[in-house]
């Protein structure tokens, strides 16, 4: 086990400390660690930890000489070899004991690391899309955001402490504070769509937008105007652009049937054939 990889693991489980007593200080980290810890233990045993299922019980390992091999014949050469017997003098009796011990500790802390990154999925994914985002800006849109997210939270009077300062008016988060400006434009939240058949109801970002044409208050106004709410209505928020677009429907439907009704023929006793409105109208007067 390299000890560059314990460091990281050990710097990586402070940081998300620090995060969770920064942007989180209702969350209880020393709960979360003893939940992981309890179940890493019952893991260990049973040997369920990710990437750790064989530690301990390797077939065809060498833990003398920290080597595994493919086939016990090689093995067992391996063992009687020069090499392996003068490392396994210079080798104290608990080596290998102390060699569990370590990929025991390093197990441990990957299961901490690996409840932290559970916890915080939402978060990492929104950071995530958020850096992909800015990095299809140019840089003059990166400094034009800067500038506003900076103008957005400078403190202004430093005595209004307990008065949350939200000059662009940004929804609050879990924690009644605004959210932060990047999740803000991450989410579009800044553009505002209004809905006629919803009341002028107002939805902010695109997706809370898109998203209502589905709900229930949406389909019940429209079936107050008459209107089916299909899918072919999604999109429309105007009452009259609903209604013109119905009777759109309506009128190719009935364009379709007259269709159907011009093409299709029928014949006569007497081999004359007729579109099927013409033939049944002559029918009715007995002319054939």
């Amino acid at each position: 086990l390299l000890p560059e990889y314990t460091r990281y693991l050990d710097s990586l489980r402070e940081y998300f400390d620090g995060y969770f007593a920064r942007a989180m200080p209702l969350f209880d980290v020393p709960k979360a660690r003893a939940e992981a810890l309890v179940q890493f233990d019952a893991e260990w045993v049973e040997r369920k930890v990710i990437g750790w299922e064989d530690a301990e019980t390797r077939e065809l390992y060498c833990a003398v000489c920290d080597k595994q091999f493919e086939k016990s014949t090689t093995l067992a050469a391996h063992m009687s070899s020069h090499k392996h017997q003068k490392a396994a003098a210079r080798q104290d009796s608990d080596a290998t004991a102390k060699r569990s011990d370590a990929e025991r500790a390093v197990a441990r802390a990957e299961s901490i690391i690996r409840v932290y990154v559970q916890i915080l999925g939402a978060t990492i994914r929104d950071t995530r899309a958020n850096v992909q985002r800015r990095q299809a800006l140019t840089e003059e849109e990166r400094d034009q955001e800067g500038d506003d997210e900076e103008h957005a939270y400078e403190d202004g009077d430093e005595d209004r402490d307990d008065q949350i300062y939200n000059p662009l008016n940004l929804p609050l988060g879990w924690d009644g504070k605004p959210i932060p400006y990047w999740l803000y434009k991450l989410h579009g939240l800044g553009a505002k769509f209004s809905c006629e058949i919803c009341g002028n109801a107002v939805y902010r970002g695109r997706k809370a937008y898109e998203k209502h044409f589905q709900e229930a208050r949406h389909a019940t106004n429209m079936r107050r105007l008459g209107i089916p709410n299909t899918r072919q209505f999604h999109g429309v928020a105007a009452i009259d652009e609903a209604q013109a677009l119905w009777d759109r429907v309506q009128s190719d439907r009935k364009r379709e049937v007259a269709n159907v009704d011009a093409v299709e023929e029928y014949e006569d006793s007497e081999g004359n054939v007729f579109n099927k409105k013409t033939y049944f109208d002559l029918k009715r007067q007995g002319l054939i």
